[in-house]
Order: structure tokens, then sequence, then C-alpha cells
């Protein structure tokens, strides 16, 4: 295939892209409204105008407005809804470049109306003869560009706009077919049935469409409103400028250098004495003719002048490739934004307002608006939700390249066998932004499930989502869906295997990292659970397509698949996952993983009184660590590290030998981040006096600590002094404060042990492991 049969390329001035015979520009559905603000808009004039200045120097100069992305539509399968004998014979649907083609299309109607309406008044005048009939043809050159003349039909209708929306608008010669109520369409139509009107010698007044047109399309109206006024203002207060004194480079040329430019007349009137004496003789004592002239200038300006490179895709697809690769400042299209029309074809445009896929889109549009307050946090956004979704839908692995999102949504929707699985298809998405607005963002919602495992469950996701651990989102979307979807007989016991689901998932990631420290395969575990299950094992997948959305889902089939991942490498074995544990730098692996490991080795735990610095399993309600509470709470916000990160005097060298054993479980506690950023990087007989002073039990208690340590020369400082007194109790490094010998790379080595023994104990129940 050779690139001229994917795409072609021209560079046209407006006049000739906007102005070509029956050509009809088309607005897809997934396009946004027209939402330019003044600033933008601003700028596309100035740079029009810094363009025409510079004609009065270089006689080649231009604007270059972009490149426009299109599709040559030969077969109108984009056009809806559509009255097939009716349209244009060349569609150009319009991929890129909306937001600036319409700006021009408004400047190009505002330029009509003001020369057309200036040019009547000085039509009795034979001395500005010349001026009137550039007048006339550049009017006559302004008014294909926004609209074509179809040579018959009902009144008005005989002309249709030359851009209109989708599902908003038809083209049409027929007076009951013909519509257009989308704000570019209506004001086209509009502004040309007034040119032509008897009333044509007034200035065009517009009024917005407000009836029977939905709230966003209403404020879409409104928006294009202002910026027609915005345009208008600016190019009166342009025309009426100074005609003797050169402005900025981003004005009108002044009138005396519009006069005596050889370059600008005859690039843009073809002679260079274009202008007549008797109109240069006269015009500085008319300010109207001075008006009118520079506005000619500006419009041959506009259609001679500016251009645009059109790139003409023959597929849409090649389109979007095209646009991505181009398009470095704009604001690309989501990938759900240009699957919608897809989506509302399916349901057909009469039932769209009041299908289930509407609701359904209504539920996922919020949910990317509330994330979205900027066009690149929307396409973020929708990337990370959708990435998920192909693996719940089909069990796929999606990447997050824009284009390969649009593919897959289009490719797997299409694939669905009618318009019930396609319903399901967008109810699967609704379910996951159910979710991962609701429980995975706020896991305390798991709280009012009223169940008794509901604290570890909310803990549960809270750590899997500090983690970023999103690959578990599509399994647990499953179980949530199935839950929310179910008979009201089942609810409780669905709502059970989800909560169960989710502690499954979060102690599979502490147990898997906790002996790997790194990833060690964990997502493409998952990935294998949504796309193939476990044949071996009667594990079957669980993708959607596999199922019914709203089917039970076995979580024992889960714990059974998660265990024997675990089996694979032994590490369904206390002793052997200890081992492997013990060794593992969890510090530089993963903040959150060495986090949940030590609350789990400190849960229900007390200081070991045969060994000082340990600790060793107390009894229930003790010390209650693993909760969703002290996962937030500040005293448990950061990782101390007893020996510091990096080697000092007074430590043992040996804990720094290479093997990061400063970074594992025997070397790391809880701390709240000012207790300490205040322990920091002190000797262990210091340290050692501070987690005594922190976990005193009174302040007099504290007090009398910080004194025994003064007698022994050993100064904290005041600030230490202060942060101490003022602490909360803490609880989690009491074992720490009671040991006297010197903190040796043996004891990390035993304590790392002793810790990963009891986080096990904890952790292995939520799988269905023994402690021992």
């Amino acid at each position: 295939m050779e690139a001229r049969e994917i795409f072609d390329a021209a560079p046209l001035a407006i006049s000739q892209f906007l102005s070509e015979t029956g050509q009809g520009l088309y607005i897809p559905p997934y396009q946004r409204a027209y939402s330019w603000e003044q600033t933008k808009v601003r700028r596309l004039f100035e740079d029009i105008a810094h363009g025409l200045t510079q004609l009065t120097q270089f006689e080649d100069s231009i604007c270059f407005l972009g490149t426009v992305i299109a599709l040559r539509d030969l077969s109108y399968v984009t056009v809806e809804p559509i009255h097939r004998s009716q349209v244009p014979p060349k569609v150009m649907t319009i991929i890129d470049g909306q937001q600036r083609l319409t700006t021009v299309l408004i400047l190009a109607t505002i330029l009509h109306e003001e020369i057309r309406l200036r040019s009547e008044q000085i039509q009795a005048d034979q001395t500005a003869r010349w001026l009137y009939n550039q007048a006339l043809d550049i009017v006559g050159r302004l008014a294909p560009t926004f609209e074509e003349d179809m040579r018959y039909g009902d009144n008005n209708f005989r002309y249709y706009p030359r851009m209109i929306r989708s599902y908003h608008d038809a083209w049409s010669r027929m007076t009951g077919e013909a519509r257009y109520e989308s704000p570019i369409g209506f004001y086209l139509h509009s502004y040309g049935a007034h040119a032509r009107s008897s009333d044509a010698s007034k200035p065009y007044k517009h009024v917005a469409l407000e009836a029977e047109t939905e709230p966003s399309n209403r404020e879409a109206h409104n928006h294009l409103s202002r910026v027609r006024e915005h345009i208008r203002k600016t190019v009166r207060q342009q025309a009426r400028a100074d005609s003797s004194d050169d402005g900025d480079d981003n004005s009108f040329p002044s009138l005396s250098t519009v006069l005596s430019s050889a370059k600008l007349q005859s690039a843009l009137f073809n002679s260079d004495n274009a202008i007549p004496v008797e109109i240069q003789e006269s015009i500085e004592d008319k300010p109207r003719w001075a008006e009118l002239l520079r506005l000619i200038v500006f419009a041959n300006y506009l259609l001679r002048r500016v251009t645009v490179a059109v790139v003409t895709a023959k597929r849409e697809d090649y389109g979007f490739d095209m646009f991505e690769a181009l398009n470095t400042t704009g604001e690309p299209l989501t990938a759900l934004e240009t699957f919608k029309p897809k989506v509302i074809q399916a349901e057909g445009l009469k039932d769209w307002e009041k299908s289930p896929s509407k609701r359904s889109f209504d539920v996922i549009d919020a949910f990317l608006t509330r994330e979205g307050d900027t066009a690149d946090r929307k396409q973020s956004a929708t990337s990370n939700l959708l990435v998920p979704f192909a693996l719940i839908q089909s069990g796929t692995k999606l990447s997050k390249r824009l284009n390969d999102q649009r593919r897959h949504l289009r490719d797997q929707f299409d694939k669905q066998p009618d318009l019930s699985t396609r319903r399901d298809f967008l109810a699967t998405l609704e379910q996951l932004v159910q979710f991962t607005d609701g429980p995975w963002r706020h896991p305390e919602q798991l709280e009012a499930y009223n169940s008794a495992l509901s604290g570890d469950a909310s803990l549960a996701l809270a750590v899997l989502g500090s983690a970023k651990h999103d690959i578990v989102q599509a399994p647990l979307t499953r179980f949530y869906a199935a839950y929310r979807l179910s008979p009201s007989d089942e609810v409780d016991r669905r709502v059970q295997h989800f909560l169960s689901a989710a502690r499954m998932c979060a102690a599979f990631y502490a147990l898997w990292r906790g002996a790997h420290g790194s990833t060690a395969g964990i997502d493409d575990i998952y990935r294998k659970l949504m796309h193939l299950g476990e044949p071996d094992s009667a594990v079957p997948p669980l993708a959607r397509d596999q199922r019914q959305l709203a089917a039970e889902i076995d979580v024992d089939l889960l714990q059974k698949y998660l265990l024997k991942q675990l089996g694979k490498g032994g590490l369904d074995d206390k002793a052997k996952w200890i081992t492997r544990a013990a060794s593992v730098p969890v510090y530089t692996a993963a903040r959150p993983l060495a986090r949940i490991l030590l609350l789990a080795a400190s849960h229900n735990s007390s200081p070991d009184v045969e060994r000082p610095g340990l600790i060793r399993w107390g009894r229930d309600g003790l010390l209650e660590t693993m909760t969703l509470e002290r996962w937030r709470d500040d005293a448990t916000l950061t990782i101390e590290h007893v020996a510091p990160k990096e080697a000092n005097d007074g430590w043992d060298s040996r804990i720094y030998d290479g093997d990061n054993t400063q970074h594992t479980l025997g070397n790391l506690t809880l701390m709240p981040s000012i207790e300490n950023s205040s322990a920091s990087n002190r000797p262990w007989p210091v340290k050692r006096t501070m987690y005594r002073a922190f976990s005193a039990p009174t302040i007099d208690d504290a007090e009398k600590l910080i004194k025994e340590a003064a007698d022994q020369g050993l100064i904290l400082g005041s600030n230490a002094n202060q942060i101490m007194l003022q602490a909360r109790h803490l609880p989690l490094v009491a074992a720490l404060g009671q040991r006297e010998e010197d903190w040796s790379v043996e004891f990390v080595h035993e304590r790392s042990e002793r810790l990963a023994s009891l986080a096990w104990d904890t952790l292995a129940p939520w799988l269905g492991l023994p402690k021992s």
C-alpha cells in the first residue's frame, strides 16, 4: 500500500477550502462542543492581522492556521441523521480543526455583513465606484465560505450551512427535512437567511436557539453568541482605529500603509497601484471609506493568504493516527468520546435519551468530568479506566495508547452479538466506575456493609490503593458488580464474597511482594485469572465475556487460584516465606508494602520480655493495628529506619555491607513524621531513649527518661525534648526502647524473621492459610 492510498495532504487558502463547490463540513458527535475562549479567538485574529502587516514588507507573507484533519466520507457513513439524496456531494468529516474552522466561519460572516452594510452607504457616490465594486467582489467571495448554494430548494433551505454538527443538524432542501439546531448550523443558516432577506440593510441580531434543546446545547449556543459578539466588536474597533498611524503588528495596517504599500496592493488586488488616485485623494477625509477599505483589505488577506494544511484520510482510524502524531498543543478527544457515537448508533438516535446505554454513559461521563478538570487529566482518567475495563470485559491487556484504546472499544463492541450484550458492555464499564469512585477511592464506605469483614476489607482496599496495585480493580469489580446486581435474597452472601475477595487480594499482594520484593509478574497472575483462569484447577476465567455481568463469582475459586500461585514458589509454607521475606529490602521495594507488613506484625503484639527489642503475640484486642483508622493515622504514617539509611559513626558497619540490610523489616518501624525527623540520624543510645520516651505511658515517665539521659551525658536538644513530651503515645516502638545491647546486624536479621513470622500470622488467614 502506498502512502497516497491512506491519506493526501494539500495546503489550501481559506477561500479554496471553505468555498469548494459541493463540499459540506461535518462535525461528528464525538467532537466537543465549540468552546474556544476569547483568548484563543483573539490570538487567531491577531495572527491574521500580523500576517497582513507583514505583507507590507514581504510579498510572500501568509498566515498558517495549522493542520485540519478530515475524513472524506464518500459513503456518508458518518452522517446521522441523513436524507441521503439531499447530502452535499463531498462530505468532509472533521477529525481535528473544528474550533479553528468554526471561528473562521464566524469571522467570515461578520466581515460579510460589515462590508456589505458599509458598501450600501457609498453606493450612490460615483467617486467611490472602485471601492464599491471591490466590496461587492469580496462579499461575493465571502458568502460561499459559510454557505453552499444548492441551486434549488424551499426558500432559504436552498442554501446549506457550510458546516453542521451530527445529530443536531440535517442537510436538506426540503422544509420538513432540513434541521439546524447546533450552534454553528443554526447560526450560519440564520445569518444567511437574514443576508438575503428584505431586512438585509439592517444589522443582523443573533438570537441563540433555546427552545426544544437540552441544557448543554443551549449553553453551547450562548457561547457561540458571546464569541460572535466579541469578534464583531474587535472587527469594528480595528476598522475604526486611527487611520493615520501604524499600530502594533497585531492590528490592521494603517490607512497610509495600505495606500503606500505596493506589495500589499499587488498581493491583494493584483496590481502595484490598484487603488485609484481619486480614492486616495478623497479617502483620508472620509472615515467610512477608510473603514471599508481596511475591512476589504483584511477580508482579502483572510481569503487569499490565510492557509490551512488539509490532511484528508481515507479511513477514520488513519485520521486519528495522524491527529496524534501532528497534535502537540491541542486537546485530543478521549477514546470514550470517540466511542460514544457508536453506542448512540446502536441504540438509535430516537431512543438514545431513554436508553440503558445513555444511563450508563451518564454515570461514566459524570465521573470523568469530575476527574478531568483539564484535558490532560481527563485523558489520563479515561486511560486509567479503560485498562482495567479491558481486563474485566475480555481479559485483554490494553496499552495506554489512545488509538489502541479507541480500536479496542470499537472492536469489542462490534463483537457483541445483540443490543442486550452491547448494553451489558456499557454496564460493565459503569460498574467499574461505581467501584473506582466508591470503595476503591473511599474504602471507608465498606463500614456501612455491617459485616464482620468490613474492617479488614476497608483496610485491604486502602493498602491496595496506596500501593497503586490497580491490577486488582478488574477481579474486584467482578465481585462488586455481582453483589450490586444480585437478587435481594442473595445480597448478603455476595457482599461477604466481595469483602473476602478484597482481603484475599491484599494478603496475596503482601505475601507475594513481601517474599519477592519486586512485582515478580504479579500483574500477569491477575491477567491470566481474567483471561484464562486455571483450567487444571477448574478455576474459570473471570472476564465478563465468559459469563453474565450479574452472575455470582465463587470466592473460593479465587482463593484456590491465588494459593496455587503462592504454592508454585513454595510461598504457601510459613517457614519458607519467612526466610524469603526476612531478607527482602521492603522499604525500597514499596513503602505501602513495608507499612502493611509492619502493621500486620504489630497487630495485638506486646514487647517480648525474654528477648528485649523484639515483639511477640499478645492477645486479641491488645493493640489493634490492622484497621483503616490506624493505616491513615499519622502515628504510623512514616517508616523510620532504626539504623539510619546511610552509614555513619556509631552503627554496626556490617548493616551497610551491600545486601540492603538497613532496608529490611528488622531495621524498620512506624512513627509520625515529626518524631521520625527528630530521631533521624542520631546514635543508637539517643534513639533508644527517644523510643522509650515516645512509648512512655505518662508525661511524667517521659520527663524522667529525658532527665536520666541528660544525667548520662546524652544531649537530645530542646526541640527533641519538646517533641517527645508532646508526642502521642507510640506503642509500636516500646520494644525497641527495651533493648539495652547494641543494634547489630545479627539482631536486625533476628528481628526481621520475628516480624515476618508475626506478619504471616495476621495476613495468611485472609487467604485461608494456617498461622503455622
